[in-house]
């Protein structure tokens, strides 16, 4: 209990030790304190100067040796006064730069993560990709090398919706994945780029605004992440590009 509280305002376990033990031993020498408190003697000054600086040991020397002492108990209620003090003269200092500190923060580039998990979460970014962007603005695929028929026929019903809004779709898709380039091909605003066989894999990377979403096309457990952030989603577009460029039209 008494363990306990000590450390709550703010002592260390080693100062709790070496301050107990001098409550019961009196005046001592290091070497009581170290018994005693079971503190090792290449630490105990150090112990013993940070108590002495919160005022809760006092130092005497007789005949040339240290003792140290035990401040009365009452003395912790004095440690805790000025601490408060502290506090509200840094509380004051604080309030002074909050006003700047906002400012700084709301100039700063944003960076936000979302994690949407089950069909219903796929549904709920691609509609969010769809409603952000606006005609002639771009939307960039990346990966995909196969997906359940169910969700096949629901995006492909969604990319003729955002065909009509006349966003255009760029998609880097894995050549394996034919058919699905023969059900979309003649959807407008729509390019086809193909990715090597050996560049599998069950994900679909979507570039649109400044985000960045990641669905990961697993049947028993798909999820999506999105990634808010200016900087990641410029960085990807690049990345995109550099695949466009070699990959077969």
């Amino acid at each position: 209990m008494i363990e306990t509280t000590l450390k709550k305002i703010g002592l260390t376990e080693g100062e709790i030790k070496v301050y107990l033990s001098l409550l019961e031993l009196g005046a001592s020498s290091t070497g009581k304190i170290i018994k005693k408190s079971g503190i090792s003697g290449s630490k105990v000054y150090e112990v013993l100067d940070r108590l002495a600086n919160k005022g809760l040991v006092s130092l005497t020397t007789k005949n040339g040796v240290k003792y140290f002492e035990a401040s009365s108990p009452t003395k912790i209620l004095e440690y805790l006064e000025e601490q408060k003090e502290d506090i509200d003269k840094e509380k004051q200092e604080i309030q002074k730069i909050i006003p700047e500190l906002i400012l700084k923060q709301k100039n700063a580039p944003k960076s936000e993560v979302k994690v949407y998990t089950g069909w219903e979460g796929m549904k709920t970014v691609n509609e969010d990709i769809i409603s952000s962007l606006k005609k002639g603005e771009e939307w960039l695929s990346m990966g995909l090398t196969e997906q359940p028929e169910s969700w096949e026929v629901y995006f492909t019903q969604k990319q003729k919706e955002r065909a009509k809004k006349g966003i255009k779709h760029k998609h880097l898709l894995n050549e394996k994945y034919k058919s699905l380039y023969k059900k979309r091909k003649l959807i407008p605003n729509t390019e086809f780029r193909f990715l090597s066989k050996d560049f599998e894999m069950p994900i679909s990377t979507e570039i649109y605004k400044n985000k960045l979403a990641i669905f990961i096309l697993l049947k028993e457990a798909p999820t999506t992440i999105v990634i808010e952030s200016k900087v990641v989603a410029e960085s990807f577009r690049k990345y995109f590009y550099l695949f466009w460029k070699t990959a077969k039209n």
